[in-house]
């Protein structure tokens, strides 16, 4: 019996360590708005920080609550301000919710009187397929519908360069949750726009227009004119973007290959263009690659493989074209997209404990879609810097890669594959 309630009591202070060491582990883990580069625009106590009218807006459960009700309605759209600041290139992330109504989450606008401003909206309302468009509040109208990938050309005439997403496939994919807590995240780089809804793409924009774009303001919410209404804001956070990036740029026209070539004449019957997508059927091995040079960017496209098999994005090409010519290849192996080959000894630096020879593996298990669903690929080079960024996942880095001047290639070689919604945004070196 001794050794039972000796045994009981060590047992019994065990577990009280186990349990003081969980709660400290919690007191350590990351908060919202503690993500790396993110700082949190709300404290979620009150509204310092922020300027709307008092009538309408008030902090309740820890989120920012715009209210109306019946006898103390707006008569114009009225607005929520962020008092820290403009903002130019920058991701934002806001989660929502709102129970009937109509709102938004305004992004680079400007002032145009007493809480009113105009600008770029992220769409908030109990509709999907209608949440998460884009739309100029008090300036040029509805600019990019959920599913669209669209380009506003100098003149402002809008131009429709493909899909980001199909929407019916949005919503039968419960893209949006209605009168239920979700989360927008706005990605601005220079001219280059981009809305996510829980993680879905939901519209795509290149804003050339000189006179109705915006490439900085500030972040205000909404409140629509109409019925009694009630929305909520919570873990408000932003990061900023270096102030370095150039006009963006469309790879791929979505109707020929200008501005491409093939690395040989056998490739020729490879490489076709339908449906405003390029396709690629696998074999024989090569490319197609740019014809102009490119060395700091951002370089973004939706794949998918048709097939299971291999395929890639060549970087900074250079040397003659062959199989396969010096340059950096971002992998897209069916299930490897993330993943690193170093061609012909390019001169950079990958993390030995992920690397073997010329191959650096991707730092966390495959996030692809299905076979036959589309896939974002973002690279990122810049200057000796590389990042590859699979559907929003970070999946892998090189450092000191040799900055020269190259080509852009996408490889054939085994799979049959498509892709669309090729854009380079550069990077401006140099610049402070």
């Amino acid at each position: 019996m001794m050794e039972v309630a000796t045994m009981w009591r060590c047992g019994v202070r065990m577990l009280g360590w186990i349990l003081v060491a969980s709660l400290m582990a919690c007191s350590r883990a990351p908060a919202q708005g503690t993500e790396e580069g993110f700082v949190s625009l709300f404290n979620g106590q009150d509204l310092t920080g922020w300027d709307g009218d008092p009538r309408f807006w008030s902090v309740v459960d820890g989120a920012i609550r715009g209210q109306t009700r019946e006898g103390a309605l707006p008569t114009h759209n009225t607005f929520c301000i962020w008092r820290g600041g403009t903002v130019r290139n920058f991701i934002l992330k806001v989660k929502f919710r709102i129970q009937n109504g109509n709102s938004g989450i305004q992004y680079r606008c400007r002032e145009i009187g007493k809480w009113r401003v105009a600008g770029y909206q992220a769409e908030v309302e109990n509709s999907p397929g209608k949440v998460g468009f884009l739309y100029d509040e008090a300036a040029r109208g509805w600019l990019v519908n959920v599913g669209d990938f669209v380009l506003i050309d100098r003149e402002g005439q809008k131009h429709g360069l493909g899909k980001v997403a199909d929407r019916e496939a949005l919503i039968k994919a419960g893209y949006y949750k209605p009168q239920d807590w979700n989360e927008y995240t706005i990605v601005c780089r220079g001219n280059h726009i981009l809305h996510y809804l829980n993680g879905f793409p939901t519209v795509e924009l290149i804003d050339e227009d000189p006179k109705g774009r915006a490439l900085e303001g500030l972040i205000a919410l909404q409140i629509h004119t109409g019925p009694p209404m009630t929305v909520e804001f919570k873990d408000i956070r932003l990061k900023r973007l270096p102030d370095t990036f150039g006009e963006a740029k469309l790879l791929f026209n979505g109707r020929d290959l200008e501005g491409w070539t093939f690395s040989s004449d056998a490739l020729r019957g490879t490489w076709s263009v339908r449906d405003g997508v390029l396709f690629n059927l696998g074999s024989p091995a090569g490319y197609i690659r740019t014809v102009e040079d490119y060395t700091n960017y951002v370089l973004r496209m939706q794949l998918r493989h048709l097939t299971p098999g291999n395929g890639g994005v060549l970087l900074r090409i250079v040397g003659p074209d062959k199989v396969w010519p010096r340059s950096i290849e971002a992998q897209g192996q069916r299930g490897n997209l993330g993943d690193i080959w170093n061609i012909d000894q390019f001169p950079m630096k990958t993390d030995p404990d992920r690397t073997s020879g010329r191959h650096t593996r991707k730092m966390h298990p495959s996030n692809e879609r299905p076979l036959g669903e589309w896939n974002e690929y973002e690279i990122v080079l810049d200057g000796g810097n590389l990042e590859l960024w699979v559907n929003g996942l970070l999946q892998n880095t090189a450092t000191d890669c040799w900055e020269t001047p190259g080509k852009i290639g996408l490889q054939s070689e085994g799979a049959q594959m498509e892709f669309r919604n090729l854009v380079l945004i550069p990077i401006l070196r140099g610049k402070p």
